[in-house]
C-alpha cells in the first residue's frame, strides 16, 4: 500500500527537512542538488534562496498531508462499508479480494450475479455459492449506500497515489532548480557598457568580466 510504503521514508525526510532548514548556516556535505533531490528546498537554503527553498518545502508538506489524510480517510471508509455489508447483506469479510467488493456492489445477491455471468459465458467469474462468498442485500437502498461508500474509499486511494507520485516529481523538480540556481550562480558576472570613440563618430560596447 502507498501509505504503509512511504510513510516512514516521508517523514523521517520531513522531519529532517526541518531540522535541516532551520540551521542559519547548513553544512555543504552534499551537492546541493543531491541535497533537493533527497529533501525539496535543502539545495536552495544551501545555496541562500530561502524563498525558494520554502516553497518546495511548502509544496512537500501539503503533499504529504493529502497523501496521509486521503490514506486514512480510505482506509476509514473500508472498515465502515465492510462493517455495512455484513450487516445488510449477510456475508463473511475474511479473505475477500477488491474485485469482491466491487460484484457486491453492483449485484444484489449471489444468484444474481452468476446468472449474469452464465449468461455471458463468463464461467471462471462465477463464485461458488458457499456461505464463504455468499450475499443477499436486504434492500436495494443499503446496496446503493454501500457502493457510494466504496467508490469514495477507491477514489480517495486514487487521490493517494496521485500524491505520491506528486511527491517524486517534486523531488526531481527541486533538484532540477538547485541544478540551475547552482549554475547561474557558478558564472561570472558579465557587464555591457556603451562608449563613444573620441577619433570618430559612432556608438560602441564594451564588455566587462568581473572575476
Amino acid at each position: 500500500m502507498v501509505y504503509q510504503t512511504l510513510k516512514p521514508i516521508l517523514i523521517s525526510l520531513f522531519l529532517f527537512s526541518g531540522f535541516s532548514l532551520s540551521q542559519e548556516k547548513p553544512r555543504k556535505t552534499l551537492d546541493p542538488v543531491i541535497q533537493s533531490a533527497l529533501i525539496p528546498g535543502w539545495g536552495q537554503k544551501s545555496l541562500q534562496y530561502p524563498d525558494r527553498s520554502r516553497m518546495f518545502i511548502y509544496v512537500e508538506t501539503g503533499l504529504l498531508v493529502l497523501g496521509l489524510g486521503s490514506t486514512t480517510y480510505a482506509n476509514i471508509l473500508k472498515k465502515n462499508y465492510i462493517a455495512f455489508a455484513v450487516e445488510h447483506a449477510a456475508i463473511s469479510s475474511a479473505g475477500k479480494n477488491h474485485k469482491y467488493w466491487v460484484d457486491i456492489g453492483n449485484f444484489k445477491s449471489i444468484e444474481d450475479y452468476n446468472e449474469e455471468h452464465l449468461r455471458n459465458r463468463e464461467v471462471d467469474d462465477i463464485y461458488d455459492t458457499d456461505l464463504r462468498w455468499s450475499w443477499d442485500w436486504d434492500e436495494d437502498s443499503n446496496r446503493n449506500a454501500f457502493e457510494k461508500k466504496r467508490i469514495l474509499s477507491d477514489q480517495m486511494k486514487q487521490v493517494a497515489t496521485f500524491g505520491a507520485g506528486a511527491i517524486v516529481l517534486n523531488h526531481m523538480v527541486s533538484a532540477i532548480d538547485a541544478l540551475y540556481l547552482k549554475r547561474i550562480g557558478s558564472k561570472k558576472e558579465l557587464t555591457v557598457q556603451p562608449w563613444v570613440p573620441s577619433e570618430m563618430v559612432g556608438v560602441g560596447y564594451s564588455f566587462i568580466i568581473h572575476f
